[in-house]
């Protein structure tokens, strides 16, 4: 087969075509040059951005991160957190240039492990569920590793492969094991270097109907891990660090502040429906409509329960993943006391039909959401008002902050 030379210039008219449809894709470095592998790393996944596109950039490059040099920004938790110590997938991301970017974090001397965790295979079902792109920058060896088959991968290498080089027959294994090359990513135009043939692989249709099914329901939506927020590449001097409590937020020791988000949604309906049918299951569950302050999107979080303390939401997603409520290692942490209790003769029902997605709660209160900070229920708060329909800000004992 021939790989297709990509000039890195002309990225932005290229990179949009020909990633449309995949969900996750291999960027493989084939060149002693880090920083120019990097640079065209970052290149491509600003050209998968540019037209609205969600975009995840992760470096698998576990020996030597590279991607957040390039990027000018500092080390901090990463990929290895969130797969070793449970770090929330949102926390490690930066939000940069329209793409969400999670470095490697702390050093982990099980990469093989961290490579062959089933939580991939995962998050590649649920970027397809959600229509986003899940870049991951790895090493021709990574790639065969790694649990999930890419959907494609792009090779990063400013001259070009050899195809009799150790790197070229690596790449045709990659090949070989069922990823297609897209084409490689160089300095400037040239004739497309040529790799060894090798047989078609047998892919299996990427999901069933009831795989579909089970996705939407189970809230494996690969990018819901990245919605809960959108972090800053460098916070300013003196500022909180992303997800913080503002202090105009202060925590009351009487609120049941803890809560676990199963997934969350860019649009209503589909939270809805996991709402519905976690409540089938006897999981009851609240909506949180946010707005995200970096992008201005609207993400609809999927919550479950109200804990006092963190240890007590730990053994409630325990529990979760027991009776399979959603899959083990889904479920982020979260800290949101507040939620809106509405007023009135209003009904869950009557309220969806006006766009509002309320939930009956505890001894029955009309509950919607559960937020971080009162700033965070502004956008739910507006959608009321615009509804008419009254609301006041509660923590989850049904005390005014």
């Amino acid at each position: 087969m021939t790989l297709r030379s990509l000039p890195r210039a002309r990225l932005g008219d290229l990179v949009p075509s020909l990633l449309h449809g995949q969900a996750l894709v291999a960027l493989v470095p084939a060149t002693g040059e880090r920083r120019w592998a990097g640079e065209a790393a970052w290149a491509v996944a600003r050209a998968a951005a540019a037209d609205g596109r969600r975009v995840a950039l992760v470096d698998l490059g576990i020996e030597e991160p590279s991607l957040h040099e390039v990027a000018g920004i500092t080390p901090t938790e990463g990929i290895v957190d969130a797969f070793e110590y449970d770090v929330s997938l949102t926390k490690a991301a930066h939000h940069l240039h329209g793409v969400f970017f999670i470095g490697v974090g702390s050093y982990t001397a099980n990469a093989a492990e961290l490579l062959g965790q089933p939580r991939w295979r995962r998050l590649h079902a649920g970027f397809r569920a959600e229509d986003a792109l899940l870049l991951l920058y790895m090493s021709p060896e990574s790639v065969t590793r790694l649990s999930a088959v890419p959907d494609a991968a792009l090779v990063l290498a400013p001259d070009g492969v050899d195809a009799e080089s150790t790197t070229g027959r690596a790449l045709a294994e990659i090949v070989e094991r069922g990823t297609p090359m897209l084409g490689v990513v160089r300095e400037r135009w040239s004739a497309p270097p040529a790799l060894a043939p090798v047989a078609p692989a047998r892919r299996r249709p990427w999901r069933s109907a009831v795989t579909a099914a089970a996705l939407a329901l189970a809230g494996a939506a690969g990018w819901a891990l990245f919605a809960r927020s959108a972090e800053r590449p460098a916070a300013a001097a003196g500022s909180p660090p992303p997800g913080a409590t503002s202090a105009g937020a202060p925590q009351r020791a009487d609120s049941l502040s803890w809560t676990v988000q199963l997934a969350a949604y860019g649009t209503l309906a589909p939270a809805l429906q996991h709402v519905d049918a976690l409540a089938q299951a006897g999981v009851p569950a609240l909506v949180a409509p946010v707005m995200l302050s970096a992008s201005g999107s609207v993400w609809y979080r999927v919550l479950v329960g109200s804990f006092a303390i963190r240890d007590s939401a730990v053994a409630a997603r325990a529990a979760l993943w027991a009776q399979g409520a959603t899959h083990p290692g889904e479920g982020d942490l979260l800290q949101a006391p507040y939620s809106l209790l509405v007023h009135g003769p209003w009904t869950p029902d009557s309220l969806r039909h006006l766009g509002v997605p309320a939930t009956r709660w505890g001894d029955g209160q009309l509950l919607i959401g559960a937020f971080e900070t009162p700033e965070q229920a502004a956008f739910a708060e507006a959608a009321l008002a615009r509804a008419g329909v009254q609301a006041t800000l509660v923590t989850r004992t049904g005390t005014t902050p």
